[in-house]
């Protein structure tokens, strides 16, 4: 039995080898290249550089197509010479000569498993790293090549001559070098910028232009430094610059961590958690920070409200006590009437004293997330901001001013210290009361919502890429079995009635993904997908069972 289990497996072997050269080279030649090289500006050495990122994700899908034509050629001419009915003239059960074709759909399904859930996704996010950082050079070849570029129907830029740019000459000037930022030195570069109906909006030109790509950011970030250049606005006069930076221009990249990219541990960690996912960090984070703004706003309003002093501080050590008459709310901003404000440090002897009829607090978030308090003093009518600077030789006697604003304050420490208990698990945890009201509240409920249809996508990837791994367990059993029956001249035909279970078992997965995306039909969803690979596996054993002679 060893030898006739390694007479079928080393066919079966060599008919999937050549199989999945044949597809792999006809799906990466006609499908991932052809793509590639419809991109404007791609060179041979993209291409070079492209190829062995397409093929284990060529290879990866093919397979299961591959093993099923395998199985049901090999069991086909098996059937057709007679060697199956020489086995069991011998007393060979030929049931058992089936254990190759189990082994190969094994193998087949582990490496489906393994690489479309760990591997695959990495190669992916190299592809689009690989994209991204070529920016620079695929508009380097398309100046080359067609003299100009352009990013959709609103950006255009065309170029005498192009050049590389030295890193060492750039960071002598200053400009920032790395695998990540990258530079072209364009000669006589001309600006058209459109508007949303395709009229000219704005148009420039320039003897020498620097353009700078930066990759690091999601969005690719396109600075040009130009000199001796004409700016033409349409219904503004033109100017004349000598130097100017132009940008930078947001352009959106393909996002590096869809679901789709992902591998199945971070896929299963983003559904536990999916306030780690990419896509709701920045949500909740800018909820957090509306969250903030709303409690200090509160905190403050309290206190002024029961006749108390807030004090403030600022990163210079600086104290500003802050006292009202009352406390309303112009939208969102406690505005304070009546407002008196001192500030000092110790070792002042006095303080410098400010005084508003109206005075507005305004609390913000600055790039790095740290929150800052303004309290802007405002004139209202004919009374305006008083000073009482205590440098001045009379401190009595103030002077005027019709506005004034302290910055760059910071946030309460108890106010921080509350906010710390609002983790982004609690934000979206239904079970956690928050202290908000209005907006805040439609805003985490958004914020559910996002969390569970991102909960359910992910789930629904998961069922797909299992349930498609799986499928070549019940697949290329029924293709041998199919073999078999539709023996010689037929195992053509076979191969094509084969097809109809793998075909209708991917339908149905898709399906099941579709439908496990959407509220109320995830389950259901999951069910389509398991049930179409039990009903295959039950007509495998069907057909083996009364279409094969033992």
């Amino acid at each position: 039995m060893i030898t006739l289990h390694a007479y079928v497996l080393r066919e079966l072997l060599k008919t999937f080898g050549l199989a999945i050269l044949a597809l792999t080279a006809l799906f990466t030649m006609g499908g991932g290249l052809y793509n590639v090289v419809r991109s404007p500006g791609v060179t041979a050495a993209s291409l070079l550089s492209v190829l062995p990122l397409l093929l284990p994700i060529v290879i990866t899908l093919t397979m299961p197509v591959s093993a099923l034509f395998a199985t049901t050629m090999v069991y086909g001419r098996l059937a057709a010479d007679n060697e199956l009915l020489a086995c069991r003239a011998a007393g060979v059960n030929v049931h058992r000569t089936f254990l190759s074709a189990v082994l190969l759909s094994v193998f087949v399904t582990a490496f489906t498993l393994l690489f479309g859930n760990f591997v695959i996704p990495d190669f992916m996010k190299r592809l689009d790293r690989f994209a991204r950082t070529n920016i620079r050079d695929i508009a380097l070849q398309q100046l080359r090549a067609q003299g100009h570029v352009r990013y959709g129907n609103r950006y255009f830029m065309t170029a005498e001559r192009v050049e590389d740019v030295d890193d060492a000459a750039l960071r002598a000037k200053g400009l920032p070098t790395g695998r990540e930022i990258r530079y072209l030195l364009i000669a006589s570069p001309t600006f058209l910028q459109l508007d949303g109906n395709g009229e000219v909006e704005r148009f420039a030109t320039a003897r020498w232009g620097l353009c700078q790509f930066d990759t690091r950011a999601v969005m690719l970030r396109v600075t040009v430094y130009v000199s001796d250049a004409w700016d033409y606005e349409i219904g503004k006069q033109s100017a004349h610059i000598d130097l100017q930076k132009v940008g930078p221009v947001d352009i959106d990249l393909p996002m590096p961590l869809k679901p789709s990219m992902l591998d199945l541990k971070t896929l299963l960690r983003w559904h536990a958690a999916p306030w780690e996912s990419a896509k709701m960090q920045p949500r909740i984070e800018e909820f957090l920070v509306q969250l903030g703004r709303h409690r200090f706003y509160a905190d403050c309003a309290q206190r002024l409200g029961q006749g108390e002093t807030i004090t403030l501080e600022d990163d210079q050590g600086w104290s500003y006590r802050v006292e009202a008459e009352r406390c309303t709310f112009d939208g969102k901003r406690p505005v304070l009437v009546n407002a008196q404000v001192e500030m000092g440090r110790p070792g002042q002897p006095r303080p410098t004293r400010y005084e508003a009829a109206r005075a507005v607090l305004i609390a913000r978030a600055l790039p790095d997330g740290q929150p800052i308090v303004e309290i802007r003093l405002e004139k209202s009518g004919d009374r305006p901001v008083l000073e009482y600077n205590p440098r001045a030789d009379d401190y009595d006697t103030p002077r005027e001013k019709p506005t004034l604003s302290l910055d760059r304050l910071q946030v309460p420490q108890r106010v921080l210290d509350e906010l710390k208990s609002y983790t982004p698990a609690a934000v979206l945890d239904p079970q956690v009361a928050l202290p908000i009201d209005g907006e805040l509240v439609d805003a985490r409920v958004k914020l559910w919502a996002s969390a569970a249809k991102l909960q359910r996508k992910v789930a629904a990837l998961v069922h797909f890429r299992l349930g498609y791994a799986g499928s070549a367990l019940v697949t290329i059993l029924m293709g041998a079995a199919l073999g078999v029956i539709f023996r010689g001249a037929r195992m053509l035909a076979a191969f094509g009635l084969a097809c109809v279970p793998f075909g209708s078992v991917t339908i149905l997965m898709v399906m099941g993904r579709q439908l496990g995306e959407h509220e109320g039909t995830e389950a259901v969803g999951a069910a389509i997908i398991w049930a179409g690979l039990l009903l295959t596996a039950v007509a495998d054993g069907f057909i083996i069972r009364f279409g094969v002679r033992r």
